[in-house]
């Protein structure tokens, strides 16, 4: 193997591509594709195909891509599943080449254009694979020279230049730069000629057809390692196929970075590993690379799910925490609530501050008590005593709600540094599996056209029962967190009613006001009530608690897990969970 030449940069280590060079060695080295029979034709990929070739006694199987990223056109060793519904442009290709004869595969110049033509009963079609990035397609041609068929359709809207429509005559794809020289034909004294007359620097590029960045760059290496004569030798080992193929692959990362038919002089030895064929080579590089390429994408995936995912948990418990902190506060709220009945009776008419005694410090300090001067005595005091009750009693509930959020909180931290640290699909796998089952994935897509969005129930699918009460109102309520979720934020008007057991999981429980919540009698309240009892944890408990207060009063805390909610304005009702 030769070595990296004296003081030449070593490059970065990019994705190596495969070019005009790569692909003349893939068609070379395989003499048998002239003459083979196409017996099935498979389509693993939207955009690849694999043609079954039967040559020299044996079956062979030549896989060709379009896709903008892996393009290329090279043998495979393993057998591809097939597409289970043929789509359209398999379907084309077996009715008109299956059974067929190819009768020439050649490079158009030394461009990564195939022309592959087929004889078939029908004549001569042509079957045109364009390996030019984004731009790559394949193109079946009738025998008329019109386009029957193609992996990519391009209308005019895309491509006012070159259109690919079918029964429109094939055109070639527009020549990048005219008068370029093809290396293929170039003898010995071309190419000394052309070296005398580029000068320094020397743009190898600019003057021959079909040169990747890549190969130029390696020529460049050829001429600073061996001069002229280095130059031409090596177009002799082109022009003879002496192919010495390897796969390179950078020792640090492990990674594949392609492969190619010479020596590389532009890399240590160390990243070189000799293969028997060009094609061997490349089939083992892009299933690297492609492998590495969807470890990446779902990892890309996975993190901003998973961080964002464990900032509203974050934020969530950092709102329980404070609650949790309120809470604490329910012997104040008593304190206010006994001090309202003990001093109020002196209090003006309109006052919004009681100021009196606290009895339960030593020197007994005047405190100040906020008082709704629309509400009477008895009713502030009621309120304050409502307050310090249901401090008391959510206690309990906000730790366990705590406790459930720290422990997802933890295991999304570990969910998150092992998607970071993950080098395997299956670890990724595994981990979009479980981020998937508990929840952790926002979904994305284009949002569904108005006419399929009309065709879907008012609720998108979610679990929401509709119920109608005694007095013709109609009540919702949700069956699961995600449908709880929906429900509030994206059904409920800010005048509808809203209810939930004080305490304890539950459904959310709309009552669909018409903007008009003072006029839903008792009754349906009552109604929603007992629907919202019977669908909480306390179902069989013979009477529960179940707080109302209109939705504008109800809010989720941004980022905060599904069906999460904070309220105030509330009032109580005590029921029966029974059949509403």
């Amino acid at each position: 193997m030769l070595c990296l030449p004296y003081n030449y940069a070593m490059p970065d280590a990019k994705p190596i591509p495969f070019d005009s060079l790569n692909l003349y060695a893939v068609l070379r080295e395989r003499g048998f594709f002239v003459g083979a029979r196409i017996q099935d034709i498979r389509q693993p990929e939207p955009l690849t195909i694999v043609l079954h070739l039967y040559a020299q006694r044996a079956e062979h199987r030549l896989l060709v891509s379009a896709d903008p990223q892996f393009a290329r056109m090279h043998t495979i060793s393993t057998k591809l599943p097939n597409a289970p519904t043929p789509p359209p442009f398999l379907q084309s290709l077996r009715k008109h080449l299956e059974g067929g004869i190819v009768r020439s595969m050649t490079m158009l110049g030394f461009d990564r254009i195939v022309q592959t033509e087929v004889q078939t009963r029908e004549g001569v079609y042509r079957l045109m694979i364009e390996l030019m990035g984004k731009h790559s397609n394949i193109i079946l041609v009738e025998p008329t020279g019109l386009v029957r068929s193609a992996i990519k359709w391009v209308s005019p809207r895309q491509s006012e230049a070159r259109p690919i429509r079918a029964g429109e005559p094939y055109r070639l794809p527009p020549t990048r730069v005219e008068g370029l020289l093809n290396p293929l034909t170039m003898t010995d004294d071309d190419w000394r000629t052309l070296i005398a007359q580029m000068g320094e620097p020397r743009d190898w590029q600019a003057h021959l057809e079909g040169l990747s960045r890549f190969t130029a760059d390696e020529l460049e290496a050829v001429y600073r390692a061996g001069g002229v004569e280095g130059v031409v030798a090596w177009a002799q080992r082109l022009r003879a196929g002496a192919w010495q193929p390897v796969l390179i692959r950078d020792p640090q990362s492990h990674r594949a970075l392609g492969a190619y038919p010479f020596p590389s002089l532009r890399f240590p030895d160390s990243w070189q590993h000799a293969r028997t064929s060009v094609s061997l080579a490349w089939e083992q590089a892009f299933s690297e690379r492609i492998q590495h390429a969807r470890i990446d994408a779902l990892r890309q995936s996975l993190l901003p799910n998973l961080r964002r995912a464990l900032h509203a948990r974050e934020r969530a418990i950092a709102d329980l925490q404070r609650a949790l902190h309120e809470s604490q506060d329910a012997d104040r709220w008593q304190l206010y609530g006994e001090l309202i009945l003990a001093f109020g009776h002196n209090l003006p008419a309109g006052a919004t501050t009681l100021h009196a005694p606290d009895y339960t410090q030593p020197d007994a300090p005047e405190i100040a008590i906020p008082i709704d001067p629309t509400k009477t005595l008895a009713e502030n005091a009621e309120r304050y005593f409502h307050k310090a009750r249901r401090a008391r009693e959510s206690r309990t509930e906000l730790h366990a709600r705590l406790q459930r959020l720290t422990d997802e909180a933890n295991e999304l931290r570990y969910a998150l540094l092992q998607a970071e640290q993950a080098t395997d699909l299956d670890t990724l796998q595994h981990l979009h599996a479980q981020a998937k089952a508990h929840g952790w994935l926002r979904e994305t897509g284009a949002p569904p056209s108005p006419a399929k969005r009309a065709e879907k129930d008012p609720f998108e699918g979610h679990k929401i029962r509709t119920y109608l009460s005694p007095d013709g109102y109609q009540v919702l309520v949700g069956e699961n967190a995600a449908a709880n979720d929906f429900l509030l934020t994206r059904i409920a008007k800010p005048n509808d009613w809203w209810l939930h057991v004080r305490t304890g999981t539950g459904a959310h429980v709309i009552i669909r006001t018409e903007n008009q919540p003072q006029r839903v009698p008792r009754s349906t309240l009552e109604f929603a009530a007992r629907l919202a009892a019977q669908h909480s944890a306390d179902k069989h408990a013979r009477v529960v608690e179940v707080d109302y207060t209109l939705r504008k009063y109800v809010r989720k805390p941004k980022g905060a897990p599904q069906g999460f909610a904070l309220y105030t304005h509330e009032k109580t009702l005590r029921v029966e969970p029974k059949a509403g």
